[in-house]
C-alpha cells in the first residue's frame, strides 16, 4: 500500500485460561487448559492491520523483563516496525483471561508499561492513518495529536472519561454497544463505527446512519480479539478508499473470523481469508 499506519496503543502478554463455564463471583472453577500469547489492543491492531496489507508501526512501551520479549514475538514476525518501541521501568503489561466453551470471556488487566507510558516516548507521528485506543494514559494520546493532520481511529475502548478532546480529534471512533451507550457521539461529525456482536455493525456519519453490515455464519470459539480485529479492518478499508458499505463489510467479515480461532493476534485473519469468505 501507498500510505503508512501507525498504532499508538498497549502491548500486553495473555495469560489465557479456558474453562467450561465462566465463574461467578467467589467461585473457582478447576480443570482448564492454559496458554500464554502476545496482546494488547495496540499490539492486536497493529498485527491484525499489517496481515490485511498495510505497511505499519507501532508507538507502544514495554517493560525490562521476561515477558517483553514473549508480548512482541508475533509484532516482529509479522513484520510490524518496533523502533518506537520504548522500554520503561515497570513490568510488561499483563491480561489475565478466562474464556468459556462457548466463547464468551473475562478479562483482567494489569497495565504495567502502558500505564507508564509518557508523552516523552512517543516520537512526532510522520504517517498518513493513526489507530488508537484507551489502554494508554489519555495525555500521552492527546500529546501525540497535537499537529497532526493524517486520518485518526479511535476504538474508544476501555470506556474513559475526560476523553472528549481525543474523540472531538477523531475522523473515525469505533465502539461496542455498551462503550456507545457511556459516550455522546450523536452530534459527532465524523463517522461512528458500533459494532453490534453477532448483529453484525452499523456506520453513522453526521449522526445518520449510512450503512449497515452482518458477519458470515462462523462458528465461534474465542471473542477475544474480534473487536480489535475489526477496528484494524475498518481504519485499512477505509484508507483504500473503499465505500463505507464495503469496508463495514470487510470489517464484519475480519471480525467474524478472527473468533474462529483462540487467541487474539494469533487469530488475526490474512487478506487473502477476508476477500475469500467475501467472495472478493
Amino acid at each position: 500500500m501507498s500510505y503508512g499506519l501507525t498504532v499508538l496503543g498497549s502491548i500486553n502478554l495473555d495469560l489465557i485460561v479456558q474453562v467450561a463455564a465462566l465463574p461467578k463471583a467467589g467461585e473457582t472453577v478447576t480443570g482448564g487448559a492454559y496458554t500464554a500469547l502476545p496482546g494488547g489492543k495496540g499490539a492486536n491492531v497493529a498485527v491484525a492491520a499489517k496481515r490485511l496489507g498495510a505497511e505499519t508501526e507501532i508507538m507502544a512501551a514495554v517493560g525490562d523483563d521476561d515477558y517483553a520479549a514473549q508480548a512482541l514475538v508475533n509484532l516482529d514476525k509479522e513484520g510490524v516496525y518496533l523502533d518506537a518501541v520504548r522500554r520503561v521501568d515497570a513490568h510488561t503489561g499483563l491480561a489475565f483471561i478466562t474464556v468459556s466453551e462457548d466463547g464468551e470471556n473475562q478479562i483482567a488487566v494489569a497495565s504495567g508499561a502502558n500505564a507508564a507510558y509518557a508523552p516523552a516516548d512517543v516520537p512526532k507521528l510522520c504517517s498518513d492513518v493513526l489507530i488508537t485506543q484507551f489502554e494508554i494514559p489519555t495525555h500521552v494520546i492527546e500529546s501525540a495529536l497535537e499537529g497532526y493532520e493524517g486520518f485518526v481511529a479511535v476504538n474508544a475502548s476501555p470506556v474513559r472519561d475526560g476523553v472528549d478532546r481525543i474523540l472531538n480529534r477523531a475522523d473515525l471512533i469505533i465502539v461496542n454497544e455498551g462503550e456507545a451507550a457511556q459516550y455522546d457521539l450523536k452530534s459527532h461529525p465524523g463517522l461512528v463505527a458500533v459494532t453490534l456482536g453477532s448483529k453484525g455493525a452499523e456506520l453513522r456519519k453526521d449522526g445518520k446512519l449510512i450503512a449497515t453490515a452482518k458477519p458470515p455464519k462462523i462458528d465461534v470459539v474465542d471473542t477475544t480479539g474480534a473487536g480489535d480485529a475489526f477496528a484494524a479492518a475498518l481504519t485499512v478499508a477505509l484508507a483504500e478508499k473503499q465505500s463505507e458499505q464495503d469496508a463495514l463489510e470487510f470489517a464484519c467479515a475480519v471480525g467474524a473470523l478472527t473468533t474462529t480461532r483462540l487467541g487474539t493476534q494469533t487469530a488475526s485473519p490474512t487478506r487473502a481469508e477476508a476477500d475469500a469468505i467475501l467472495g472478493r
